[in-house]
């Protein structure tokens, strides 16, 4: 094997990442190449000319993220090729079981030369949180509702988490859920701040307490936006004008049992194995 191939894009140093400087790398094949290439055209055509457009407008277009999966590209921020819910086209001619990690490392890399944290964040930031408890946890009434709407662009999800007085501080969340006497509904309560895609989302992946204090009294539930009580406003965060970055309050939200993600109490685990 040649210790050196084609060099691609800049060459100023660290402008890129360093295996684009042509030395070889067994993680980096010919598929991770036609990848690159792919994306680097999509981003310098589709995305570029329009970052401080969309920066302006504090929004992505909503049809962008449909043209992002036609791309081949956007299914791929949840970590792996869902091809069960994504088909099988990939950018680049990708074969879905050529697809690894450091594809969906060149994604990144090449999404993030837009220049606008925002701009990227809108774009993926709330599928690539969102989405996985479902995919991992989620009951298949669940997968079937949301996983293919959202990886083809068709819907919008993101993670609810972070609270005015909870960020990192997960165990201890406030949002309670409480079931109906009927056992059919929780009743959500409460408020969620810095959550990014929330404005555009058509779905929560929301932490809320069922049970007792701390870690074992988390539960996760799906959550549809359009629901009564949620209320969604934007945040006008410095440098994440186009993330959608929001400030959510839930009044009696009534959410079906059917959508709790997983286990009742065991949300803490599945928010670790995510993060």
């Amino acid at each position: 094997m040649a210790l050196r191939s084609a060099t691609f894009g800049s060459e100023v140093p660290y402008a890129e990442p360093t295996w684009y400087q042509g030395w070889n790398s067994p993680y980096y094949k010919d598929s991770h190449r036609r990848l690159r290439a792919a994306m680097r055209e999509f981003v310098d055509r589709e995305i570029m000319p329009f970052t401080h457009e969309w920066d302006e407008a504090r929004a992505i277009p909503r049809d962008f993220y449909r043209k992002c999966y036609e791309a081949g590209w956007l299914p791929a921020v949840v970590g792996f090729w869902p091809t069960q819910y994504a088909g099988n086209k990939i950018a680049g001619d990708v074969k879905p079981e050529e697809f690894d990690a450091f594809h969906v490392l060149i994604i990144l890399d090449e999404l993030c030369r837009v220049g606008s944290g925002g701009v990227a964040a809108g774009i993926i930031l709330g599928l690539n949180v969102g989405l996985p408890p479902i995919i991992h946890f989620g009951s298949k009434y669940l997968q079937e509702m949301v996983c293919k709407p959202c990886l083809t662009g068709e819907k919008i999800i993101c993670l609810a988490i972070t609270e005015p007085y909870a960020g990192s501080d997960v165990a201890n969340l406030r949002c309670s859920a409480v079931k109906t006497a009927d056992g059919k509904h929780y009743v959500v309560n409460g408020e969620k701040k810095w959550i990014t895609n929330g404005v555009f989302s058509d779905f929560l992946t929301l932490a809320v307490r069922t049970g007792g204090e701390g870690m074992g009294g988390i539960s996760l539930l799906l959550v549809d936006t359009k629901t009564p009580g949620v209320n969604i406003r934007q945040m006008h965060c410095q440098g994440m004008w186009a993330s959608g970055t929001s400030y959510i309050t839930l009044e009696d939200v009534k959410v079906p049992v059917e959508h709790l993600i997983g286990r009742e109490n065991e949300g803490f685990k599945y928010i670790m194995y995510n993060f």
